[in-house]
């Protein structure tokens, strides 16, 4: 598959056609610095969570667990999850950088579609989602999922998808025998069998999964 096929819009997740498309697109919400910032302990990191599968690198959010396949994604994303953020969604509480943010986010509460195909009629909720549509009438070759209808023009982000309509869980803990959909979460879950790990309260001894979730877990010790 050609290589300018496979970027993905950082505004609202959705393939992209050409590099240049995804470049313009991205511009507009990487001005934020170099280093990786927890939102919630402030602490920077030079790397993001990498997880590994079949020789593809992706990035987890240690807060939420969303995966992401850029480095540049994860900082953008975790965000999210500062308060700082001026622009909130009134219906799930999303936080945004920038207005036009949120305004491409409302769209998915408000089940509006806008954008039609001038070839088949057919409607979307965002211009990006529309853009990929069109490759179909393109002959270019794309990956539909059965289960929601959404495209996606890299086999591999397709793969990922389909697994989150599935119940199959075929990660299993060695020690708890407890299974997860995603290798990324059955290794975070691991850190909780490891009596060394970092992040162990020192009130309780209960073990947390990251700085962060230890630093929230430690405030219920608070007087």
């Amino acid at each position: 598959m050609d290589k300018e096929s496979s970027y993905i819009c950082d505004v609202c997740k959705e393939k992209l056609s050409s590099r240049q498309t995804r470049r313009k697109m991205f511009c507009r919400v990487s001005s934020l610095e170099s280093s990786f910032m927890c939102a919630e302990c402030s602490k920077s990191f030079s790397m993001g969570f990498e997880v590994t599968e079949k020789n593809q690198s992706f990035y987890a959010c240690d807060e939420c667990n969303k995966v992401y396949q850029f480095r540049s994604s994860l900082r953008t994303h975790s965000y999210e999850h500062s308060k700082a953020w001026p622009y909130r969604c009134n219906q799930c509480g999303k936080g945004f950088r920038f207005n036009y943010l949120l305004n491409n986010h409302m769209p998915k509460h408000s089940g509006k579609r806008n954008y039609k195909c001038d070839k088949c009629q057919l409607t979307f909720k965002y211009p990006c989602s529309l853009s990929t549509h069109k490759n179909i009438h393109d002959e270019q070759k794309y990956f539909q999922c059965e289960k929601c209808d959404k495209i996606f023009l890299n086999k591999r982000r397709f793969e990922i998808h389909v697994v989150k309509h599935s119940d199959r869980k075929i990660h299993k803990c060695d020690i708890c025998q407890r299974s997860f959909k995603f290798k990324k979460n059955l290794r975070n879950h691991m850190n909780l069998h490891d009596e060394k790990s970092p992040f162990r309260c020192n009130q309780c001894n209960k073990i947390c999964l990251t700085k962060c979730h230890l630093k929230r877990h430690m405030s219920t010790h608070a007087f």
